[in-house]
């Protein structure tokens, strides 16, 4: 049946993108969860030095790890953490599974200074760092420590649990040291440097 602008329709209602002049795309029924890894893993920092970086892009810093915080003192140079990047690279094991073997992590750090840190950690030091937060940081700010990856003895020197914890570690890792108040506290210089 026609409308009264001469166009035909089964309904009196019309399709929303009739009047459309955009390009219209159509998204994937699913997500390639490994292609969004890769996006997100790639650095942000542009290989020429930041000369073709806006003068607003340069005003921000590095981007917080958590984008939707309000964390305004870390874009404008008042942040008291040291760390501007971390990432943990792998992990290995040391020892022989029968006689007292364990993981260790490779926590690559880059300072505000362009420094890089290796630290070799095992997974009871990110225990102990977790427990020291607690003791240490105020009510305030202990919400912002996300809780650690459970132990899991059984499947520990499995290559796909330990990349998955891995993931995890640096998650919580990047949480901690690139937060403006706790990645400044001595738990944390300590845990770094030790």
């Amino acid at each position: 049946m026609p409308l009264p602008d001469g166009n035909p329709t089964s309904s009196s209602t019309t399709h929303p993108f009739r009047n459309a002049t955009g390009l219209l795309v159509l998204l994937p029924d699913k997500i390639d969860v490994e292609e969004e890894s890769r996006f997100y893993d790639q650095p942000c920092d542009e290989p020429d030095g930041g000369a073709s970086r806006s003068s607003i892009h340069l005003s921000l810093g590095p981007p917080s790890v958590f984008s939707h915080d309000i964390w305004l003192g870390d874009s404008l140079g008042e942040s008291g953490a040291f760390a501007r990047d971390v990432r943990i690279s792998g992990w290995t094991h040391v020892g022989d599974k029968l006689g007292g073997a364990y993981v260790v992590y490779d926590c690559v750090i880059r300072t505000k200074e362009s420094t890089t840190i290796h630290a070799h950690k095992r997974y009871s030091a990110f225990l102990e760092l977790y427990q020291a937060l607690k003791q240490s940081l105020p009510s305030h700010l202990q919400h912002f420590v996300p809780i650690l990856p459970p132990k899991s003895p059984l499947s520990r020197y499995r290559p796909a649990f330990l990349d998955h914890r891995r993931r995890q570690l640096q998650y919580w890792l990047s949480a901690v040291l690139l937060h403006p108040e706790i990645g400044a506290c001595q738990a944390v210089k300590w845990w770094v440097m030790d």
